[in-house]
């Protein structure tokens, strides 16, 4: 469909990027960062502070684990913001989560048609994985953006006719994967060579391989990928057990497996496809039903991309919830797939069928609002109030929306069911987050700790520091393990600062003098970690600089 001939399509466009914009920045600096966002807002902050730009550090520690453009991107927009904060930290993952949402609408309407490509989109946007990881630093967000580039940009040019296309999709495509490669890589790399291998093999379009510039393509792929990590391995030597490590070693579970079961991914892709989870059963059976016509070669597609990186990613030994992301575009295509035929075409699914999906799906409502108000209100009784809004939010729309769907006022219908998938996902996990916040102690701790120790002086950590301690104190913390460090860096004035068992074993050392404590200065899990921030007195350092044997007074 040409955009340019119809007001009416470009108001739906509109509509539609207006969507992915409100869920992906909605309250996006309201959250304090989590400790994998830290990582990126600490590294950001030392590049910008006289850092190296290759070589990463995290609190003046060389950190190679993670390929830099989430580095560089919030290095960049600190620049002009001036300051990083959890804004300029989610902002580059908001803007990949908006492009993701404009490259599904661009590429599904060639394949398909606009409609399917509006529906498929408003599908991706309200999704929890979408929602979620728009408001997060990870490079989670650009990996799969570059990644869906890639898939997407692939199929087209191997079903296109035109040549120019061909090139113009196929230059997407490297250059896309060499950006998700600076992403995180070298994830890019299986995630979509394995779908690309089956899809050429399985429908047998080798003889497509000489026309997707494999030569230009590669060079194209090197030139932007390499230099970093060449540059970074001359800085170490060649020394490669950093990246062994995270990449191999990760994989095979022999590092930080986390010991997860075989079905953990199945359990995460019913998560973040919520609140569209009722379809995924239908969405990977239905590609291999031949009524879906000339549907049925986009839809195979969709599926081997989901279904070859899951298995990818089940027979993975380090498994993480987050690895998931990258194939929930294809998901969210099929979901927009399916929705289309129930609601306005009926062709692949009977009218009663439908029917019945859809409305038993609005009916199911009431049951999710019970169970989230229970999770709310367990998680506090403050959240009384957020739980009323939740029920209000959900059932209320759900209603309007089965009324639309009965009158067969089918596109209101349609515009209804994604603000209320919206609001949904909203209230359930932003609002919901930022009230129960477990980042939000350690954030007081370290901006309290901050006021304390003077800029001119030194703080160093007794055991380890948390990613979040470092960002909200704002300063390098050193961190030491052994006692005789620690009894030194004392000794010489050096301010202490201790979260867990440690600090009753400095407490009950009459030698250290405790100058602050928080009962509650950071969360594990559920359980509450102190935090004690430990100074020997100036008399007493420079006593002790002078060589004179200082006796405290027993508290």
């Amino acid at each position: 469909m040409d955009l340019s001939n119809s007001r009416g399509v470009v108001f739906v466009v509109l509509g539609v990027l207006a969507l992915s914009a409100i869920t992906a920045f909605w309250k996006l600096s309201a959250q304090p960062l989590e400790d994998h966002e830290c990582y990126v807002s600490v590294t950001a902050k030392e590049m910008l502070n006289g850092g190296s730009w290759i070589m990463p550090t995290f609190n003046g520690q060389p950190r190679l684990q993670k390929t830099p453009l989430s580095y560089w991107l919030v290095a960049s927009v600190a620049k002009v913001t001036g300051k990083i904060d959890e804004f300029t930290d989610r902002l580059p993952s908001a803007v990949f989560a908006f492009l993701s949402a404009g490259a599904i609408l661009y590429f599904v309407n060639r394949w398909l048609s606009f409609r399917a490509a509006v529906i498929s989109a408003g599908v991706w946007v309200t999704s929890l994985g979408y929602i979620r990881y728009s408001h997060n630093a990870r490079p989670e967000m650009a990996l799969t953006l570059f990644i869906s580039l890639c898939l997407m940009s692939f199929y087209s040019a191997v079903n296109t006719q035109s040549r120019r296309r061909q090139i113009m999709y196929m230059l997407v495509f490297w250059v896309s994967f060499g950006l998700g490669n600076l992403a995180k890589g070298p994830v890019p790399i299986p995630l979509v060579l394995i779908p690309v291998f089956f899809y050429l093999a399985i429908f047998r379009q080798w003889r497509q391989v000489p026309k997707l510039l494999p030569v230009a393509g590669i060079l194209i792929f090197l030139a932007i990928m390499l230099p970093w990590p060449i540059a970074a391995a001359h800085r170490v030597n060649w020394d490669m057990a950093v990246w062994k490590r995270e990449f191999i070693d990760r994989f095979l579970g022999e590092y930080a497996a986390g010991n997860y079961p075989v079905y953990f991914y199945l359990l995460i892709i019913f998560k973040y496809t919520a609140p569209w989870v009722v379809f995924l059963p239908i969405a990977v059976i239905a590609p291999f039903y031949r009524i879906w016509g000339k549907k049925q070669p986009v839809m195979r597609f969709l599926w081997l991309w989901f279904v070859a990186d899951f298995v990818f990613l089940t027979l993975s030994g380090g498994k993480r919830q987050h690895y998931i992301l990258p194939l929930m575009p294809a998901m969210a295509i099929l979901t927009g797939i399916l929705l289309e035929d129930m609601v306005f075409i009926r062709e692949a699914f009977s009218p009663s069928f439908a029917k019945k999906v859809l409305l038993g799906y609005l009916a199911a409502v009431p049951v999710l609002a019970i169970v989230i108000t229970e999770v709310m209100l367990s998680a506090g009784r403050g959240l009384l109030p957020l739980a009323v809004i939740g029920v209000v939010v959900i059932t209320v729309p759900a209603i309007i929306v089965a009324i639309l769907f009965a009158k067969e006022r089918y596109i209101a219908g349609c515009a209804a069911m994604f603000l209320w998938a919206a609001g949904i996902m909203l209230v359930c996990d932003v609002e919901y987050r930022n009230r129960v916040n477990p980042e939000e102690p350690t954030k007081r701790f370290a901006r309290e700790v901050a006021e304390k120790v003077p800029v001119t002086d030194t703080l160093v950590a007794y055991g380890s520091v948390l990613p979040e301690f470092v960002h909200y104190f704002g300063r390098t913390v050193p961190v030491v393990t052994t006692q005789a460090e620690l009894d030194r860096f004392y000794e010489q004035g050096f301010w202490i600062v201790v979260l867990g068992k440690k600090i009753n074993q400095l407490k009950e050392d009459s030698h250290f003098d405790l100058v602050y404590m928080s009962k509650d200065a950071a969360r594990d899990k559920r359980n509450i970690v102190p935090g004690g921030l430990f100074h020997r007195s100036a008399s007493a350092v420079q006593a002790s600089n002078m060589r004179i044997r200082y006796f405290l007074p027993e508290r």
